[in-house]
């Protein structure tokens, strides 16, 4: 098993560098182990009616592979993930409790290496139940409002995907490359909210009172395909080609019932009650093509070579916006209760103040040139990219706001440079450009209105993002002594970004935000990991260090904002391990500092910091003992949302049968009942302390049955070490008996990740 950085498809079929990279875990099958079936099937009940089931099966036959994969739990383990939520707006937040079932089938079948076609299908459901609390501070040139909240909801989801890949080698020098993909998503929710909004003055006057219903239902189709054909030339070794075409569709449509009841307290006249029907509906196409070329320079065997790529992307980005206003004599009675209404209700008045049918195209194009160098200690790759933009918004209803072409124009340089100090040590360096266009829920230009104290207008005015990006990476590990180094030095730097723009009603507390370009945000991060055995084997010491500063703009009621962000973690651990005994403990520690350049807001610390450590007692008979605790404690966050708790697992098992392939266990989860669920965000306007319900203390009784038809594996055949990544840092991987053991896809609940 490897676990490798590499190119993007698109850049090893060509050879052409696209600034695009991905992780991926590389498993190479001995030919002797390519045959028959091998998985996991594991099902538990407990407390609290908690349960969890899940299963794996994979068969080889010969070049031939497929898995079905599934499960269902109530624990908050996802899966496959819960992909389908973003594509929506206003579907609550995204703690809570959750529920979820999923099935998949991955595969990867041909007769010959020359003709492979692999995919996976994929389908989850999930049924999220929040309950939050929020207190928010609102920043001022001049003070601060404090807002405390909290809601309940209900969130399901379904979600179907497919990813599909057809591989043709015709020969030996042409490819063929076509990859289809598919999704569709469906969800309702239903959100109840209440906030109450106060000044930053010294009796803390309340401004507002906002109790909220709402009611969501969306349906989402993606299509998308990719095909790429690549030519070598056999009488010229260099020289290359490949063609790219691309072709992705999805359409989203939300049906939204909202009820707001809102007090002004500074103005009690204004306040209202307000019940209406959103239609929502977005369609998207694109269209891209690429051509590069690869041509040498001189003898290939020198590894000198000119790059050439030209791309041209063409979006149509529509989207309609309907706002009715549903009449009724009686919202604020008593016995009120809003409708979730499935379609427009008869007696609905549509609102054309706030409605828009919005058309955007959005064009790009980007030549790249470049010079490559191939040698057997390093890699050298530089050029420039120019790469011009393009953007016409229209309106059906309304064309005073339509806004005509406009061109936005972008050059700048790319360089990767890796050099190899020896088979297991290397540095990496790299400097990349993008450009990203506005999504069109911030290009429309009317009103969304869900939320009546907290409206956002689109700008189609903005400006694509330009994104520069600068990275140096080292690596070096030593399979003798298992010793590894890894470090890292990141930034970014953004042009043209769009911010918020917030405008506040000191009367009322009602805020408005559009969107601007505004000068860049940056992010600059460090990051340095060792791992390093002690003097017996048994006794390993890792260390890591990682530091992340983030700064961005915003705008105030005008007046201009930047936020900064600064977050610093060491980490240190020591690792016991032999074959009957594992026990690892690591200290933790992260400091925060929040800054603004308003000269009247001070800068805003927090402290987290505690320990993890875990224990396993592995008896030859098949009794397996562990646990793990951890300790957090913080401060420096609003009133109630610091937290000092303890959460303590503990696990019990047993294995039996001739292989030890059926095992039986008890888990034990939060015996303490102290797991919390608080987090912070901040931005150049607001810092916002979070928390949502969590699982908290329940027992699962469960087996899990290992089975394995393939061949033993025979220990003469164990390849040498590769020149891979960094040993991981604790707990990814953990020693037993000698060798590696590998920690699960997912940590169980309430398991952390160091």
């Amino acid at each position: 098993m490897q676990v490798v950085d590499r190119k993007s498809d698109l850049a090893r079929l060509t050879g052409v560098d696209d600034g695009e990279e991905e992780t991926v875990i590389n498993l190479t099958v001995k030919k002797q182990m390519k045959n028959g079936w091998f998985g996991t099937v594991n099902g538990g009940y407990g407390t609290d009616g908690r349960y969890e089931g899940s299963f794996n099966v994979s068969t080889f036959t010969n070049n031939q592979q497929i898995s079905i994969i599934g499960g269902a739990n109530n624990t908050n383990d996802l899966g496959f993930g819960d992909s389908g939520r973003g594509r929506f707006m206003n579907f609550g937040p995204s703690g809570g409790i959750t529920s979820s079932q999923r099935i998949g089938l991955n595969f990867n079948v041909g007769r010959t290496d020359s003709l492979r076609f692999g995919g996976n299908i994929f389908y989850s459901h999930s049924d999220r139940r929040a309950t939050s609390r929020t207190d928010t501070q609102f920043l001022f040139p001049d003070s601060v409002s404090y807002s405390n909240s909290g809601s309940s909801s209900i969130d399901r989801g379904h979600n179907v995907s497919g990813n599909f890949r057809l591989e043709w080698k015709i020969d030996a020098n042409n490819t063929l490359d076509f990859r289809p993909s598919f999704s569709f998503n469906s969800r309702r929710s239903e959100l109840n909210d209440t906030a109450l909004l106060r000044s930053g003055d010294a009796a803390l006057t309340k401004v507002n009172t906002n109790r909220t219903r709402r009611f969501n239902n969306g349906t989402s189709w993606n299509a998308d395909g990719n095909l790429i054909f690549n030519h070598n030339f056999p009488s010229r070794p260099g020289r290359s080609f490949s063609i790219q075409t691309r072709y992705s569709f999805s359409s989203t449509i939300q049906r939204t019932t909202s009820w707001n009841q809102i007090l002004y307290y500074l103005k009690e006249d204004d306040s209202e009650d307000l019940y209406r029907y959103l239609f929502s509906k977005q369609w998207n196409n694109s269209v891209e093509g690429r051509f590069t070329w690869t041509e040498p320079l001189g003898d290939p065997s020198h590894g000198n070579f000119l790059q050439g790529a030209y791309r041209i992307q063409y979006r149509f980005n529509n989207a309609d916006k309907d706002t009715y206003d549903i009449p009724d004599q009686d919202l604020s009675s008593p016995g009120f209760t809003p409708q979730d209404f499935s379609s427009i209700p008869t007696d609905a008045i549509f609102n054309t103040q706030l409605s828009n049918r919005f058309r955007n195209t959005f064009s790009t194009q980007e030549l790249r040139l470049g010079y490559k160098k191939i040698h057997s200690k390093y890699n050298l790759e530089a050029g420039l990219v120019f790469s011009p933009s393009s953007s016409e918004s229209n309106d059906l209803i309304d064309q005073a706001r339509n806004v005509p072409v406009h061109w936005v124009w972008n050059v700048a340089p790319f360089a990767r440079f890796r050099y190899k100090f020896s088979k297991t040590s290397s540095i990496r360096a790299y400097y990349r450009a993008s450009t990203s266009s506005p999504s069109i829920s911030r290009l429309q230009p009317v009103a969304d209105v869900s939320d009546p104290l907290n409206i956002t207008v689109g700008n189609p005015d903005l400006k694509p993002e330009f994104t520069q990006s600068i990275g140096l990476h080292f690596n070096n590990y030593n399979s003798e002594s298992q010793q590894s180094l890894f470090a890292a030095l990141r930034g970014q730097y953004t042009s043209d970004v769009i911010v918020a723009r917030t405008v506040t009603d000191k009367t009322t507390g009602g805020r408005t935000t559009t969107y601007t370009n505004s000068s860049g945000n940056y992010n600059v991060m460090a990051m340095a990991m060792l791992n390093q055995p002690l003097h017996t084997s048994k006794f390993r010491f890792s260390a890591r260090m990682m530091a992340n500063y983030t700064s961005s703009a915003g705008f105030i009621n005008g007046d201009f904002n930047r936020s900064g962000n600064l977050n610093v973690a060491p980490n240190l651990g020591i690792t016991f391990s032999s074959p009957l005994f594992q026990m690892s403990v690591n200290p933790t520690y992260t400091f925060s500092m929040a800054s603004n350049t308003l000269k009247l807001q001070p800068n805003r610390y927090t402290h987290t910091y505690g320990f993890t450590a875990d224990a396993t007692l592995t008896l030859p008979f098949g009794l397996d003992i562990s646990t793990d605790i951890a300790f957090d404690k913080s401060s420096g966050f609003s009133s109630g949302f610091n937290i000092e708790q303890w959460l303590w697992n503990a696990q019990i098992s047993y294995s039996f049968l001739r292989d030890r392939s059926l095992t039986v266990y008890a888990r034990a989860y939060d015996i303490l009942g102290q797991n919390k669920n608080i987090s912070r965000s901040i931005s150049a306007d607001m810092i916002s302390d979070n928390s949502y319900n969590d699982l908290t203390k329940y027992v699962m009784f469960g087996v899990t049955w290992t089975f394995n038809t393939m061949k033993k594996r025979n220990t003469a055949d164990i390849p040498e070490e590769f020149d891979g990544p960094p040993a991981p840092p604790p707990g990814e991987l953990k020693e037993k008996g000698g060798g590696f053991r590998g920690a699960p896809a997912g940590p169980p609940p309430g398991q952390r990740i160091p």
